[in-house]
């Protein structure tokens, strides 16, 4: 009797140890082919393999493969590596649960697919999975349900046990012809980070930049519950450290930003403050998020602070940190103090560019500064930097606004004669204009011009608001 209570006991686990021994051997090997280039590991999975043989290119860290054969998407090949290595669950006499493993996977015959809606499958699969038996994968397959990415991700918001969840989540990657999304990922992390599994956690991260799914955001939402939990920070910050993988930098922004957009910003530093090791060091890109916060909540003196701290750290503002602070200053319409941050960005040696231009054009066009603006576009063409699109935009709106359309037209004509679709462009931007203003004879002039220099409307829209309007005649 204790004998049939043990191998029961033994089955009802087969189907986790399967799934925590293919996470668990997963390591990063730094093995080469002695016939291949060094960037090409030695362990590379049969899906990376298929990868480079259709001649697909990797991401920049897609060296990062991981060695074992379960995340193979052949499952012979997962019972294979379970027969392979009996040690690697650290239990005794396990010869017992090896005869067990393989049947997981086996059926007679592959079943037909079903016809499922959306939700009628996610219920069922549910029910599968709340079960939480030793027949999960093949019981799942036996349902003959198509899985598709909005499926997958409805079954794991409504599964509440993350080990069920990831066992559905290694059996969904078998399927054929599915494949992991990044918000898939994204969801896994996230119920493993909320169950504080560190163990887990990292592993299903590192899987995560070999099927080349970046960060983001989302990705660490769930440590956004934690800004007030200085252990659990510490916690985390942890396994970044011991997460044996290059862009462990990645994930620090990212945690950052998502901590960032929940207006917790004294966590941001203190997670900015851990990014001491000499292969973790922030970026530019790192403080950004910082600056957008504080910008939004019109802190100008802690930006100063981050400037100051980016100084410290070897990563001084660069021109998209500057357009940041910008941007928010000038949509509020506050030019005084965004002169002054010009002028802190060409002292530090940060070089405007075309949208730190386009970004002043805006505010003095907004101001009725047009004299300014104009002198901001001279100068820009002096210092070779091409102008956006949208400056134009800008300007002929506001010397439209300051001086009429004469003027207005006067500028159109001098720019216009070297780029065909930034000349239409331009005139569908005065011809809206002058529509909204009332000035149906000077958008049938400029219709006329925009037809003798061969020039079509673009814009479908317009060119719809005209014809209703009887005013395209002329096109």
């Amino acid at each position: 009797m204790a004998s049939a209570m043990r191998v029961t006991a033994r089955l009802r686990c087969a189907g986790l140890a399967f799934i925590r021994r293919g996470f668990s051997t997963a390591q990063l090997r730094h093995q080469h082919w002695s016939s291949a280039t060094s960037q090409w590991h030695q362990n590379m999975d049969s899906t990376a393999l298929e990868t480079l043989k259709n001649g697909e290119s990797f991401l920049p860290f897609n060296e990062l493969i991981l060695s074992h054969n379960f995340y193979s998407t052949d499952a012979s090949a997962t019972v294979q590596t379970l027969e392979e290595t009996p040690a690697a669950s650290g239990e005794d006499e396990n010869s017992e649960e090896e005869d067990t493993l393989p049947e997981l996977n086996k059926t007679n015959e592959t079943p037909r697919k079903k016809k499922w809606n959306l939700e009628d499958a996610r219920r069922e699969i549910c029910k599968v999975l709340n079960k939480d038996d030793e027949d999960m994968e093949e019981t799942l397959t036996r349902l003959g349900v198509q899985i598709t990415p909005p499926l997958v991700k409805n079954v794991m918001v409504k599964t509440s046990s993350p080990n069920s969840v990831l066992r559905f989540f290694q059996w969904a990657k078998l399927q054929p012809g599915f494949k992991h999304e990044t918000s898939i990922y994204d969801e896994l992390v996230n119920l493993f980070g909320r169950s504080k599994d560190f163990e887990t956690l990292p592993m299903i991260l590192a899987e995560m930049l070999s099927a080349r799914c970046n960060y983001s955001v989302k990705t660490f939402s769930f440590a956004t519950a934690w800004h007030d939990d200085s252990d659990m920070l510490k916690n985390l910050t942890e396994m970044f450290e011991k997460m044996e993988f290059s862009p462990k930098r990645n994930a620090y922004d990212m945690l950052i930003a998502a901590l960032c957009e929940k207006n917790h910003a004294n966590a941001a530093l203190g997670i900015l403050e851990k990014m001491a090791s000499a292969d973790c060091a922030p970026r530019a890109v790192t403080f950004r998020p910082l600056i957008t916060l504080f910008c939004m909540k019109d802190q100008l003196d802690k930006v100063q602070l981050v400037f100051e701290m980016m100084k410290m750290k070897g990563c001084p503002p660069d021109s998209i940190t500057y357009n940041l602070v910008l941007s928010k200053l000038c949509y509020r319409k506050r030019l005084a103090e965004a002169v002054e941050v010009l002028r802190s960005m060409v002292d530090n040696g940060c070089k405007p560019d075309a949208l730190t231009y386009d970004i002043m054009s805006y505010a003095t066009c907004k101001t009725r500064r047009v004299e300014g603006a104009l002198e901001l576009f001279d100068r820009m063409k002096e210092e070779g930097i091409k102008p956006m699109y949208l400056t134009y935009g800008y300007l002929l709106n506001g010397i439209f606004e300051a001086r009429g359309f004469d003027e207005a037209h006067a500028f159109l004509i001098q720019q216009s004669g070297t780029d065909p679709n930034l000349d239409s462009g331009n005139y569908e931007y005065l011809i809206r204009i002058c529509h909204k203003s009332g000035l149906q004879k000077e958008v049938q002039k400029l219709l006329m011009e925009m037809k003798a220099k061969d020039l079509e409307l673009l814009d479908d829209n317009l060119f719809e608001i005209l014809h209703e309007n009887d005013v395209s005649q002329a096109t």
